[in-house]
């Protein structure tokens, strides 16, 4: 039994699995627990008439992981993609930016350094919206983290941003 406190989820898009593999395959299996998603959803946005059934399977897609964050887990950190020809670098999504970004800094500097977008709207930070459910981002027994790492072409990625997505992820 794994006594890790921290779960990784990889594969909510199918498209960024492959990345995910790549990330969690380096990652100590002590600290970080995986959980992987063989089948998500399509990261692509859907059209005007599709998003209610969209936005119902990403709900319901979500709400499944409950049950797989386990009483040990303080941090449930869900790892996805993005392109940018100048990546990798990354935008953190969570409830508790300031308490992020402390932990950054004293895990010393990652560069490009990434991005912090509060979930709440807070002073002097950025914050946005989610469709993601807030029985998970708003959960008070473990802390959602969202990463967006950046990459200049979709697919596994090159080890340069296998191990920027690592670095970051273990200083969270």
């Amino acid at each position: 039994m794994s006594l890790a406190t921290t779960l990784l989820v990889i594969g909510i898009h199918r498209e960024e699995l492959a990345f995910g593999d790549a990330v969690a395959a380096g990652l100590d299996r002590r600290r970080f627990d995986v959980l992987r998603i063989p089948e998500g959803l399509s990261g692509r946005h859907p059209r005007p008439d599709q998003r209610f059934h969209f936005d119902t399977l990403h709900r319901a897609l979500y709400l499944q992981l409950l049950p797989h964050i386990q009483t040990r887990h303080v941090r449930v950190i869900d790892l996805h993609t993005g392109l940018d020809p100048h990546g990798p670098c990354a935008d953190i999504y969570s409830r508790d930016a300031a308490r992020l970004a402390e932990s950054l800094a004293k895990a010393g500097g990652l560069q490009p350094a990434p991005r912090l977008i509060s979930l709440l709207p807070a002073d002097g930070v950025t914050s946005a919206e989610t469709v993601i459910p807030p029985e998970i981002w708003r959960n008070p027994h473990f802390l959602y983290v969202g990463v967006e790492i950046y990459l200049p072409e979709t697919g596994a990625g090159r080890l340069i941003d296998q191990n920027y997505a690592r670095a970051l992820v273990t200083k969270l």
